[in-house]
């Protein structure tokens, strides 16, 4: 056999194989975008103002909605209920059946699956043109003298829902004026997909810049233009 015979041999062993990797680098990395972007749900800024006596839902997964009942109770003070359309529970250090629940004023970047979570239900009918529509109220925001959104500024609410495929997390952003009116205004929220955790004030899903070893590069080449730009970054900033 020539040597010319056993150099096309080798070109032609080599080429398969960056095909098949290639291939299957691609899948991986385009199903790992995928299943990264699908994670967190953000709202946008929403910024809707709760002042004297208003109700409004904000849209969250397979139908549920989270829930704002603001009541002005006259002479000045004024308070607020939160439910959400399915089995859930809200941020907040207790629980009692029979008393009123007081949500948490959380910090941004805390993990929401490790607060105390529980609620307590408070029974509110609202019509909607021909339809009633009856809400377990979980959480309350002033309507007492333990609540936690006692002072003006932000703050974050975390909650936890289901729609029957699991556990999922989630916060709202409100900015309150205070006792005693208790007026706020909703600034955006966020929520998780079931088995995946949230920080308060998360957006988006965290990406890890590690994901991409030696290994991997083949199916950033894959990609085509910009998995090429990626790979020689690495290789410029030293990584292998």
């Amino acid at each position: 056999m020539s040597s010319n015979t056993l150099r096309r041999r080798k070109v032609g062993i080599a080429n398969s194989r960056w095909t098949t990797y290639a291939v299957a680098g691609a899948a991986t990395s385009l199903a790992g975008l995928a299943t990264a972007e699908a994670e967190i749900h953000y709202s946008g800024p929403v910024n809707f103002q709760f002042k004297g006596t208003l109700g409004h839902a904000f849209p969250l997964d397979n139908g549920a909605s989270l829930f704002f009942n603001h009541n002005d109770l006259g002479g000045g003070s004024g308070g607020a209920e939160l439910a959400i359309s399915s089995d859930a529970l809200f941020a907040g250090p207790h629980s009692y059946s029979n008393e009123a629940f007081f949500v948490s004023r959380l910090q941004s970047h805390v993990n929401v699956s490790q607060q105390p979570l529980g609620h307590s239900c408070f029974m509110f009918s609202s019509t909607y043109g021909s339809s009633t529509v009856t809400y377990c109220f979980g959480g309350i925001i002033g309507l007492g003298p333990n609540g936690y959104f006692a002072e003006r500024g932000r703050g974050f609410i975390g909650f936890e829902f289901s729609t029957g495929a699991g556990r999922q997390y989630g916060w709202v952003r409100v900015k309150t004026s205070g006792e005693d009116e208790n007026n706020f205004i909703v600034l955006d929220y966020a929520w998780a997909d079931p088995g995946e955790q949230i920080q308060t004030g998360q957006k988006k899903s965290q990406v890890n810049t590690q994901a991409v070893t030696k290994t991997g590069s083949l199916g950033l080449l894959a990609t085509g233009a910009t998995g090429l730009t990626a790979w020689r970054q690495q290789r410029g900033a030293g990584i292998p």
